[in-house]
């Protein structure tokens, strides 16, 4: 988490010097929040110069860097070495083999999506860019709202994995049922605000009357399957923390591709119903994966995976 944190930080810092200039960073303050002008001095010390585009990848580039070198620094701590022994020598080819059956699909599923999302972008591109610019918008919004979720999720995975190791399911099935509750807690509170208030949330980017008319819609329905995305994020790390990743990889590619890249393909640029339909997609999206993983998990032949 540190980690983590200390990266974004430094990204951030460096996208808005480096993205608007100096001079550009305190204009935008000034424009949008008057009452932080004092925070422009931050990028006053040096002149960054305003790269647009160009100082986006560079931030990232940078803020990726020090989060190997962060990462370093710890596997260096004199804890980390002695407990773990990371700097022995060894090679255990059944230890590898099993390495490879876990992460292989995960590896698979993440291209897959990140190209079907890809061609989402795509495919909205095509209807215009306001249509763009406002899914973008909503997109960071929206991962923003999971981010919380993504952490109990993962907190999940480890304790999922952890008590099969022990051979107690039983513990396994309640962290299951007691992540799947605090992200609801977490999510569908941050759902229902995107349903009343949607304006106040797209206001903090952008005051572009076209890209928030565009946009109230879309976070309405991302509001709407909150409570459906926590559902399927924490099973979906519970599957995987049990040893199961090929079924949840193999779920979220087909959904991925069959439902919001076809789907928008059809609806939006062959039949031209319009940007909202879009939107629609992700209840259906949504209520598919989560009943899908419950589906799956309620099997309960996770609990007989020997990794």
């Amino acid at each position: 988490m540190t980690v983590t944190v200390a990266s974004n930080l430094i990204n951030v810092y460096l996208n808005a010097g480096l993205i608007y200039g100096s001079q550009g960073v305190r204009d935008f303050i000034y424009d949008t929040a008057p009452s932080l002008l004092f925070l422009s001095h931050l990028w006053q010390w040096a002149d960054f110069p305003a790269l647009g585009v160009k100082g986006a990848a560079i931030s990232t580039l940078v803020a990726s860097v020090w989060m190997a070198i962060h990462y370093t620094l710890y596997l260096f701590s004199e804890d980390i070495k002695e407990r773990f022994s990371v700097f022995s020598f060894s090679f255990d080819v059944g230890m590898m083999k099993k390495q490879l059956k876990l992460a292989l699909p995960l590896g698979i599923q993440e291209g897959l999506i990140a190209i079907g999302w890809g061609m989402f972008y795509k495919i909205v591109g095509m209807m215009g860019l306001i249509e763009l610019a406002t899914t973008q918008l909503l997109f960071t919004i929206m991962h923003a709202s999971f981010m919380p979720a993504l952490g109990v999720g993962q907190a999940c995975s480890t304790l999922v994995s952890k008590y099969m190791g022990e051979k107690r399911p039983d513990r396994s099935e309640t962290s299951i049922k007691e992540s799947i509750r605090l992200a609801q807690y977490i999510m569908s509170t941050m759902g229902i605000s995107f349903i009343l208030f949607p304006k106040y949330y797209i206001l903090i980017f952008t005051n572009d009357p076209n890209i928030i008319d565009a946009g109230v819609f879309g976070l309405q329905m991302i509001g709407a399957v909150q409570f459906l995305d926590a559902i399927g994020f924490v099973l979906w790390f519970a599957l995987s923390g049990a040893g199961n990743t090929i079924f949840p990889a193999v779920v979220e590619s087909c959904l991925t591709w069959v439902v919001i890249v076809l789907g928008s393909y059809v609806f939006g640029i062959v039949l031209q119903m319009g940007f909202k339909v879009l939107w629609l997609l992700f209840p259906l999206y949504m209520a598919l994966f989560a009943g899908i993983m419950t589906w799956k998990v309620l099997q309960g032949d996770w609990k007989n995976i020997q990794v």
